[in-house]
C-alpha cells in the first residue's frame, strides 16, 4: 500500500467535492473532511492492500453528517430545510428524503455519477465490471424514481 498520508492529499478534492454536495457549506465540508482524514489516519493499521479509501472516507463522511444530525439542538445543514418544515412540496426535502431511503450501495453510486465520475472510474474504484456499475446505475435510477413518486 502507498503511503496512506500521500493517498490522502490525493483523494482530497474528491472527498471535498462529496462533502460541498452533501452539506453546501464550505467550512463544515472542510471540517468533514479533516475529521475523516484524521479518523483514516487513527486507524491505519488495519487496512489492507485492498481497502477502497474513497469509498471508506466517503462513508465515514456519511456517518459524520448523520450523527450530527442527531445531536439535539444542532442546526440542519445549511440548504436543507427543518424536517418539520414541509412548506417546499416537491422541493429540497422531498429529493433527500427519497435518496436517504436509498440503498448505501445505490447512494454511493449516484453520488459519485452526480460528482462527475464516469461508469469506467466507479467501476474501478468499486473494483467490479463496468456493465455492473451501468445496469446498476439504471436499476438506482429507477428506484430513485419509485421513491420520488411516492412522495407525491
Amino acid at each position: 500500500m502507498k503511503d496512506l498520508r500521500e493517498e490522502l492529499v490525493s483523494i482530497y478534492p474528491k472527498l471535498m467535492r462529496y462533502a460541498l454536495v452533501r452539506v453546501r457549506n464550505k467550512d463544515k465540508a472542510e471540517e468533514l473532511v479533516q475529521d475523516a482524514c484524521l479518523r483514516v489516519l487513527q486507524r491505519e493499521q488495519n487496512f489492507d492492500d485492498q481497502i477502497n479509501l474513497i469509498a471508506y472516507s466517503i462513508t465515514i463522511i456519511k456517518n459524520l453528517i448523520k450523527d450530527q444530525g442527531k445531536i439535539p439542538g444542532s442546526p440542519p445543514p445549511d440548504g436543507v430545510p427543518d424536517p418539520i418544515d414541509h412548506t417546499l412540496p416537491g422541493g429540497v426535502y422531498e429529493i433527500l428524503e427519497a435518496f436517504l431511503r436509498l440503498s448505501n450501495d445505490c447512494q454511493t453510486i449516484l453520488e459519485l455519477f452526480g460528482l462527475g465520475h464516469s461508469y469506467k472510474e466507479i467501476a474501478q474504484e468499486h473494483k467490479i465490471k463496468m456493465g455492473t456499475i451501468m445496469s446498476r446505475m439504471s436499476r438506482c435510477r429507477d428506484d430513485f424514481r419509485a421513491e420520488l413518486s411516492m412522495e407525491n
